[in-house]
């Protein structure tokens, strides 16, 4: 039996839906998922993850395989609980591994890289801890893979996701108007990778996996520049009437100048938005195992254009529905 932690999450929603229910294993905290595969609630926070002895020995017990999706997801790094949940968290599925004598498969992120690290990175938290995790799983768990997506938007062809994220925060930002002047230059790349694609690698690595490698599932070198993201969103912003030629495009250093003379509350937006930006811009493309994983041409930048528009149209629908309410 696979056990899969953030099952309620953005890519463990997903994988819920990919994993034949009868091999899965889902954990919750409290509230029972709508799923029909057999489900545990633990506390990935607390030692023996929260269980009796004997809970804890049965479900070592049923648990094959262990995808670990569970994590508290803050590009800024400002969410409470980020070293309880991101590594101490960690820390006990590691343990729980080597109880149940089960490959452990560790769903980081690119943004931890320090090898490919951002251009103006600042400190995050949310960074740091995933960092952390990561020599955790080194250091414990002798049969791993740690798996590294990029930011992970919606589904490549309907555009649905389980929750907004970072990601969106910035795409709003920009098509309500609310942030005029944009940190980032034409040229920089935002990785990101629809939901669907990087469910279906992370299943086929767990079928045949390769222990003690780290997989990148990214756009990589196919990752749209920002300027590519405004050709193909302007279509979309013509729609809700959002003219993207108002929004001005300058260098992190010129945005930094900027703040200083900004009235309080666009100053914290536009902080924001430099937090946001300085993790998501690339000044160098992150490797992509994508096509390696799952056959030559599953990833393109076409097809990362067409994702881009699926995912504001789900956006868009998204906030008429609020708007409704």
């Amino acid at each position: 039996m696979i056990l899969l932690t953030g099952a309620s999450g953005v890519l463990g929603s997903q994988l819920a839906r990919d994993i034949p229910a009868e091999r899965l294993i889902l954990t919750r905290h409290r509230t029972p998922l709508d799923h029909p595969a057999k489900q545990v609630s633990i506390d990935i926070r607390e030692p023996q993850l929260g269980l009796s002895e004997a809970d804890f020995a049965a479900l070592a017990e049923q648990t094959d395989i262990i995808i670990h999706a569970a994590a508290i997801t803050d590009m800024g790094g400002s969410a409470p609980g980020l070293e309880d949940t991101n590594i101490d968290g960690v820390r006990h599925m590691a343990a729980f591994a080597q109880a149940a004598g089960a490959p452990l498969h560790y769903i980081s992120t690119a943004y931890c890289s320090t090898q490919y690290a951002a251009k103006n990175e600042v400190p995050s938290a949310y960074v740091e801890s995933k960092r952390a995790a990561e020599a955790v799983v080194r250091e414990n768990v002798p049969s791993h893979t740690i798996i590294r997506p990029s930011i992970i938007s919606g589904h490549s062809v309907t555009g649905e996701i389980a929750s907004y994220q970072g990601f969106h925060l910035f795409i709003s930002q920009i098509l309500s108007g609310r942030t005029p002047i944009i940190p980032l230059e034409r040229g920089a790349q935002c990785d990101f990778i629809p939901v669907d694609v990087v469910a279906r690698a992370v299943v086929d690595i767990v079928a045949a996996p390769e222990f003690g490698r780290t997989y990148w599932l990214t756009g990589g070198a196919d990752a749209l520049t920002i300027g590519d993201m405004f050709d193909v969103g302007r279509p979309f912003a013509e729609k809700i009437g959002r003219d993207l030629d108002q929004v001005k495009l300058v260098s992190p250093e010129e945005m930094a100048s900027l703040c200083e003379t900004l009235p309080r509350r666009l100053k914290e937006r536009m902080t924001t938005m430099m937090e946001l930006s300085s993790v998501m811009a690339r000044a160098e493309s992150f490797p992509s195992d994508v096509n390696a994983v799952l056959g030559q041409g599953a990833l393109s930048g076409e097809m990362l254009r067409r994702t881009l528009s699926t995912n504001l149209e789900w956006w868009g629908r998204g906030k008429l529905r609020e708007s409704e309410k």
